[in-house]
């Protein structure tokens, strides 16, 4: 009985145990399972003593992925010179039309294209991935240098999100818009106020006789951020330059209540946008300079919510690859987001 009771015990106790083993392992799996479903949100740390300028770190970057891009080019045409070579010679041989010359012709053929295939297998994905962990390095070294100020806390990028068109519909600047592209999405606080901004291109729909060909509506910086105004309807703020962009098309409804130098304000037909904007805010605002690499700019005001649709040439929102990668018209930038970050904290008190 005792060896019974004993063996029952031993029993129990390895029961136990690879129940235990089998919790953590299932704890275990859940983790990787979770990290894998888990957005890929990256923290936007402070630049230290140690960091290149960002000019510097960027061009290394660049060379280093522009000499895989020549050489990788520069073996798929020499390989395709050697296949098509080969091929030649193959077709040659196969017209002497003996039996030996026929053997030779097909191996010579069936070599080249099984080289083909291989070195398209080996190197199919190999730039593309390159490629992404390049871009990745770029938005967030430059998110970096654009959200460096001690003003700003808590700012992260989340890698896999993307704007849509159903979002930006519902703030009714452009109508209309058929196709979508976007990343780079920081999201975080300034002076204790959040914000977001993104990188972003809105397509809509054009008609040019009897045809219908998608056609650009907005590409540049698009920043959202709450305000605590109270009015009815909208009110679009355009600020214009000379060669006019990306200018508000979902203004059917509205009416101009202000058209002078480079600035168009239109609302509600009967609205007093004096009454409901401040003007300290314009002034604000007309501290952006539209010209350069800014073409437009537009900001909606709705009543607890506002959103900034800054337009701007390719300096500003391409990734750099082919040439070599200017600063400037990043910092250009980053002097336009804190004047409207700083714009809009007078219509958050």
């Amino acid at each position: 009985m005792e060896n019974e009771e004993k063996k029952l015990e031993e029993n129990k106790t390895e029961n136990a145990e690879e129940n235990k083993t089998a919790t953590e392992e299932k704890k275990v799996n859940n983790r990787t399972n979770n990290k894998a479903l888990l957005p890929d949100i990256v923290d936007i740390e402070k630049l230290t003593p140690e960091d290149k300028p960002l000019k510097e770190e960027i061009e290394e970057k660049r060379q280093e992925l522009y000499k895989v891009y020549t050489k990788s080019r520069r073996t798929s045409n020499i390989l395709m010179g050697v296949v098509v070579l080969v091929v030649i010679g193959s077709m040659a041989l196969l017209m002497v039309n003996k039996d030996w010359s026929k053997i030779v012709g097909y191996s010579l053929a069936g070599a080249a294209l099984v080289g083909l295939i291989i070195f398209s297998v080996l190197t199919k994905n190999k730039f593309p991935r390159q490629s992404k962990e390049y871009i990745r390095f770029v938005t967030t070294r430059i998110d970096r240098d654009i959200y460096n100020n001690t003003e700003f806390q808590d700012v992260k990028v989340d890698l896999n999100q993307k704007y849509s068109i159903t979002e930006l519909n519902l703030e009714r600047v452009y109508k209309n818009s058929v196709d979508i592209g976007s990343r780079n999405i920081v999201k975080g606080l300034y002076l204790g106020q959040g914000f977001s901004c993104g990188e972003l291109a809105l397509y809509s729909v054009k008609e040019e006789g009897k045809k219908r060909m998608k056609a650009v509506s907005f590409i540049g910086k698009h920043v959202e951020l709450q305000n605590t105004l109270h009015f009815e309807g909208r009110y679009i703020i355009n600020f214009r330059a000379e060669k006019q962009n990306d200018l508000p098309t979902d203004i059917d409804d509205l009416v101009e209540l202000r058209n002078e130098d480079n600035l168009v304000i239109y609302g509600p037909e009967g609205s007093d946008f004096s009454k409901d904007i401040p003007a300290k805010y314009l002034s604000e605002l007309k501290k952006i300079k539209v010209e350069g690499h800014l073409f437009n700019l537009n900001v909606v005001l709705w009543a607890g919510h506002t959103g900034v649709y800054l337009s701007y040439d390719d300096p500003v929102v391409s990734v750099p690859f082919d040439k070599p990668f200017d600063d400037e018209p990043q910092f250009i930038f980053k002097n336009h987001l804190l004047a409207v970050l700083g714009a809009e904290r007078i219509i958050n008190k």
